[in-house]
């Protein structure tokens, strides 16, 4: 028989020893992070020997991994480990186990569990406008307003009682909006709602020695669940006051609006995605700003018009011949949401006759080409957005972009002269020959310090490198 695992600390065999169900989480971790494999049988007496537990404390355990569907239990057989999808994957104990082993899909999958059931349940919540829960909305919201402009919140010891209260208020106010649904099946979905929010807060709160000065970085992307930050983003807070007044005063757009915001919040810049923006304003012409109390409309007020007001800022994807650009211009305009223009569409017939004989631009033939590009990029509305191509070899070729949109922000796809010429070289369909290629690098300025704009290697994935820009421009629009 052996004893408990060597990392188990002193005197945790006695515990485990008397408690089946520190049992049931050990053997449901090894499971869950694969440690178990698949179709394993684990017997009775196999687990009495690696746990050094008794028979009956090895039979209930197995019995309650069987139910939570972890396992499978035959008679003469023993239990069997099943696959993921046989699991109870809205049990507890298997939320918090996956929460352990594999926190950024556990987090993916609960939020958007949380993305397709809390807007509904917002809605259907202000169309039976519950006194009861009408009252629990608007006292939670004010209470977690006030709790995460406390002082103390940031601070790790000080600070312990006030996360902690924060915690309970945040998933009282989600479980009381379940709640105000009427639909019993919503309510049952609660509690992996609420794991949801206490694991984004509780990552944060104990996860270091002294609270970190900025979230730590996720995989990037614009569907990414970020970390917690050191204090609740006051656009959060804000977003739960309009969306209990909603459901006070029985505005089930609004509402809805309102809870698809705070869960936009928490994605990688999905808070500025046109759509979710669209239905804020939709709420926001039905809300009554005069129905919250007088000492939160000014506020609340100033937090909407920094969003909605927010806009887009016009995107130019640059670089030398094969770097990419209409590629990546094409699927970072897809998922901003914005029109995106070619920009060697904008170059007038004599200029592509010259490219195509061989013969390099000068400044005088690319000055049409630049005036109509930024001729565009002046005529796109910030709620429009834009993303458009366009080389931008040298500095003061963005400068006359930059003389139509003051706001342009440039995106450098940098790659080194021989792959460039490698990928000219191996295109059919454009008027651009490879020999050219040397000719854009001796003309290549890259973007200064003082230029906005982010160079990224352009060999990298093109969907890494549209979440990599959808990340920066979602954080400087935070930062104004």
């Amino acid at each position: 028989m052996t004893g408990p695992e060597p990392d188990l600390p002193a005197g945790s065999e006695d515990a485990l020893r008397g408690s089946t169900a520190k049992l049931v989480g050990r053997l449901g971790c090894q499971i869950v992070e694969g440690g178990k494999p698949r179709d394993q049988h684990l017997t009775v007496d196999a687990v009495m020997h690696e746990f050094g537990v008794t028979r009956p404390m090895a039979r209930e355990a197995l019995q309650a991994l069987h139910q939570k569907g972890l396992v499978n239990l035959q008679a003469r057989i023993g239990a069997t480990v099943q696959p993921l999808e046989r699991w109870d994957l809205l049990d507890a104990d298997v939320i918090s186990w996956r929460l352990e082993v594999a926190p950024s899909s556990q987090m993916r999958s609960l939020t958007e569990l949380r993305e397709v059931i809390e807007p509904r349940a917002a809605r259907l919540a202000a169309v039976s406008r519950s006194a009861e829960i009408c009252h629990d909305l608007t006292s939670h919201a004010r209470t977690l307003l006030a709790l995460s402009e406390d002082p103390d919140f940031a601070r790790r010891r000080e600070g312990a009682a006030v996360r902690q209260r924060f915690r309970d208020v945040d998933a009282a106010f989600h479980r009381s909006l379940l709640t105000g649904s009427r639909n019993e099946l919503f309510l049952r979905l609660a509690h992996p709602v609420v794991m949801a929010l206490n694991h984004r807060i509780d990552r944060w709160s104990y996860g270091d020695e002294e609270p970190r000065l900025a979230p730590v970085p996720a995989a990037v992307g614009a569907d990414t669940v970020q970390s917690y930050p050191v204090r609740p983003q006051p656009i959060a807070m804000w977003f739960h006051m309009g969306l209990a007044y909603a459901v006070d005063q029985g505005l089930a757009t609004a509402a809805e609006a309102f809870a698809e915001a705070i869960m936009a919040e928490i994605r990688r810049g999905r808070l500025h995605d046109p759509v979710v923006l669209a239905r804020l304003r939709a709420g926001l012409r039905q809300f009554d700003v005069d129905g919250l109390p007088a000492a939160y409309r000014s506020g609340f007020r100033t937090a909407m018009a920094a969003v909605i007001h927010a806009g887009h800022v016009p995107v130019v994807v640059m670089g030398v011949s094969g770097c990419g650009k209409t590629t990546v211009g094409g699927y970072l305009a897809d998922s901003l949401r914005v029109p995106f223009e070619e920009g060697d569409l904008f170059h007038p017939p004599c200029n592509r006759e010259s490219l195509t004989k061989g013969i390099p631009l000068d400044d005088r033939s690319r000055s049409p080409w630049l005036a109509a590009i930024a001729d565009r990029m002046r005529v796109a509305a910030p709620e429009e957005g834009l993303v458009i191509t366009c080389s931008a070899l040298r500095r003061i070729y963005r400068e006359l972009l930059r003389v139509a949109r003051p706001d342009v922000f440039f995106v450098h796809l940098a790659l080194d002269e021989d792959e460039a010429r490698s990928r000219v070289a191996g295109r059919e369909d454009h008027f651009m020959p490879a020999s050219l290629v040397s000719t854009q690098f001796a003309d290549l300025e890259p973007l200064e310090e003082d230029e906005a704009g982010m160079t990224l290697d352009a060999t990298l994935p093109p969907e890494r490198i549209v979440a990599e820009v959808q990340t920066e421009l979602a954080r400087r629009i935070r930062a104004h």
